[in-house]
C-alpha cells in the first residue's frame, strides 16, 4: 500500500506568507554551525509546505529534492515593486492593500516606525503596516490609502512575501541609485533614504538574501 501525503508546494513567492518566512528565519537563527543541513531542509518543508517532520522522512528522495528545488525557485523569484495586492487575513476578510503612494508625504511618525522595524524580521509586519494599508479610494491606477494608525499589525503576518520583499528591495535599490537621483531630493529626504538603506543592510536585504535561505542538498 502506497503512502499518500498532502504536500502544499508554493508555486510562487506570493503563495508564501510573511509569517512563514519569519518562522524559517528563526529556525536558521537558532541552529548551530554543526547542525545537520537535513534538519533545516525538513523544517523548510514543515513551514512552507505544511508537511510534518515525521512524514517528511517517508517521502521519496526524488520528491524531497524536487520540493526543495521549487522552494528555492520561489525564494529567488524576481520581485519588482508590488504596489497593490489582495489578501485574505486571518479574520476571513479579503482586502486590497496599496503601497504608500507618496513617500514625500510620509509623516515623521511613519518614518520613525518604519526605520525602527524594517531591520528586524521578527517585527517586519509592523514595518509593512507603514508601507501597505487598505485602499479607500481608486481613480484608475491611482489610489489613496487609509491614514496610518499604530494598531495591532498581527494580521499583516498573513500578507504575501513577494510584496514584503519587493518593498524592501525598492528602498534598498533607491539607496543604491541615490547618486543618480540626488537632485530630486531635499537634504532631509536624502538623509532619510540613506538611514533606511543602513537599516535594510542590517536586515540582510543588501545581498541576494534568498540564495542561501535553503541549504543545498
Amino acid at each position: 500500500m502506497k503512502l499518500q501525503l498532502k504536500v502544499d508546494i508554493p508555486e510562487k513567492l506570493s503563495a508564501i506568507k510573511l509569517e512563514q518566512y519569519q518562522k524559517y528565519l528563526e529556525v536558521l537563527k537558532n541552529v548551530g554551525e554543526d547542525t545537520d543541513s537535513n534538519f533545516t531542509n525538513l523544517k523548510a518543508l514543515e513551514i512552507f509546505c505544511g508537511l510534518k517532520l515525521k512524514d517528511s522522512y517517508k517521502i521519496p528522495i526524488g520528491t524531497f529534492e524536487a520540493v526543495l528545488k521549487q522552494l528555492n525557485t520561489c525564494l529567488n523569484e524576481d520581485t519588482p515593486l508590488i504596489k497593490r495586492f489582495w489578501f485574505r487575513g486571518s479574520n476571513g476578510t479579503e482586502v486590497e492593500y496599496g503601497f504608500i503612494p507618496d513617500l514625500h508625504e510620509m509623516s515623521f511618525g511613519e518614518y520613525v516606525d518604519l526605520d525602527t522595524f524594517i531591520s528586524d524580521w521578527k517585527n517586519m509586519h509592523k514595518a509593512m503596516l507603514v508601507l501597505y494599508r487598505p485602499i479607500k479610494d481608486k481613480y484608475g491606477e491611482r489610489y489613496n490609502i487609509v491614514e496610518y494608525d499604530v494598531v495591532d499589525a498581527e494580521h499583516l503576518r498573513d500578507m504575501p512575501l513577494d510584496a514584503v520583499i519587493s518593498s524592501l528591495l525598492f528602498f534598498y535599490r533607491l539607496g543604491i541609485d541615490l547618486s543618480k537621483v540626488m537632485m530630486n531630493y531635499s537634504e532631509q529626504e536624502e538623509e532619510m533614504i540613506i538611514h533606511l538603506q543602513d537599516s535594510l543592510e542590517r536586515s540582510g536585504v543588501g545581498i541576494r538574501q534568498f540564495t542561501h535561505s535553503l541549504r543545498e542538498i
